[in-house]
């Protein structure tokens, strides 16, 4: 058996990189281990994101419907991109099963012929994986997508990748930090450690991202004097890893959406066994707190975000017991080889329906 992998960001270099032992697998969705699973895969040769979306999409369906070697299925870490792709399935023109990663709920449709349209666009999905049962249960609500068409999947690191960095990097664990990109609550965290001037706390940020601008909105918050910025313009995941690894507790705060906004940085502390503080997000697959394996705190709740860098801080045991829980976690659920395998259970039966 064999799938066409799509994916919206560069997957022929992350590939290189991970087969060169440079870059972890998990963004890959489970491509590079799906072979192991008994499934080939075909790589989608990168379309430039910086095209139109109605170029991107017609490009996408092109490099499918042309490609020359076989195979069974489509499989896609979104469906930006694959929309012609799904509306040819819908309409019986494309006989191949389209199997997805949808990040958020599907959306509500008030208008009667929109949600008409929507039901059309979405029959052409065999199936979808989704980070949460939350997203999962907001998105049957929609009556939209047939339920048995979706499905909760535990994604997670390439634990191979950060065991390696961890062996060859042995050291000693201190301080709080805080990396991502997206919708990121720096108001919040920074005022939290305004009042725990005994902490440090390093602040990665891109210069923009999702429009705001961080570079600027530094340049005008007020920054306590144990925070340090640093403006991330050129390093991704492999890079921050090793920052990452030297630090004792990660915070992932974030203001309020609709999808697992920090859910990259979330894994990755489960890989390294790093506690975590991070907004309580309903849409996350788990909640910290309730898994031992950091501390979770409401949206933009300034005094929880103070209270649980003081227990970091001040409770060896506690941080101890966190992180060797957050590992196991890893270990058991949250990890790539996990994900692949569920992944390719899903293709094999919507092949076998086809």
């Amino acid at each position: 058996m064999k799938v066409y992998f799509y994916h919206t960001q560069d997957l022929n270099y992350i590939h290189r990189e991970w087969q060169a032992g440079r870059f972890p697998s998990h963004l890959l969705y489970g491509a590079c281990e799906l072979p192991s699973e008994g499934i080939d895969v075909v790589m989608h040769q990168h379309t430039d994101p910086k095209l139109p979306r109605w170029r991107r999409t017609l490009d996408v369906a092109r490099k499918i419907l042309t490609c020359k070697e076989p195979f069974d299925a489509v499989y896609a870490t979104k469906h930006n991109g694959l929309e012609l792709i799904i509306l040819l399935r819908a309409m019986g023109l494309f006989r191949k099963p389209v199997i997805i990663w949808h990040h958020q709920p599907v959306p509500r449709q008030k208008n009667p012929l929109k949600k008409l349209l929507a039901r059309f666009f979405y029959s052409g999905i065999d199936h979808a994986f989704m980070f949460s049962d939350n997203i999962v249960r907001e998105s049957i609500a929609t009556g939209i997508i047939a339920p048995e068409k979706l499905q909760q999947c535990p994604w997670g690191a390439d634990l191979d990748f950060y065991d390696r960095l961890m062996a060859a990097n042995p050291v000693v664990h201190r301080d709080f930090i805080s990396t991502g990109k997206e919708r990121r609550d720096m108001p919040t965290l920074l005022s939290a450690f305004a009042e725990c001037p005994g902490q440090r706390l390093l602040v990665i940020a891109p210069v923009d991202c999702c429009g705001v601008n961080y570079e600027e909105m530094f340049k005008v918050e007020r920054i306590p004097e144990n925070v340090e910025i640093l403006i991330n313009r050129t390093m991704w995941i492999p890079e921050l890893a090793q920052k990452i690894w030297h630090y004792g507790c990660i915070c992932i705060c974030c203001e309020e959406t609709n999808y697992t906004v920090g859910l990259t940085t979330l894994v990755e502390a489960l890989a390294f066994g790093i506690p975590v503080i991070i907004s309580k997000n309903p849409n996350q697959p788990f909640d910290a707190s309730e898994m031992r394996c950091g501390i979770s705190v409401p949206y933009y709740d300034k005094d929880g975000w103070r209270d649980a860098i003081n227990a970091m801080a001040h409770d060896s045991d506690l941080l101890k017991s966190l992180g060797n829980n957050a590992r196991q976690l890893a270990v058991s659920t949250y990890n790539i080889r996990n994900c692949a395998y569920i992944v390719a259970q899903r293709i094999i039966g919507c092949v076998a329906k086809a």
